[in-house]
């Protein structure tokens, strides 16, 4: 079986409930999809190396 690693950035303009449920969509997708959560971990606000849409801090959650 292969194992995959993805990293998601979503806008710091989100909620802290909007993330979460943005999470959770994604996460139910790749499970539907016949995925396996192995872990999970949320990386919170952190700031990239180069700016995104004139912003330098995103959120990033890793599976």
């Amino acid at each position: 079986m292969n194992h995959y690693e993805t990293v998601f950035i979503l806008n710091p303009v989100l909620s802290e409930e909007q993330t979460k449920e943005t999470v959770l969509k994604y996460e139910k997708f790749l499970t539907s999809k016949g995925a396996k959560m192995i872990s999970k971990e949320d990386w919170g606000l952190k700031k990239l190396a180069y700016p995104i849409q004139n912003k330098k801090k995103w959120f990033l959650s890793p599976f």
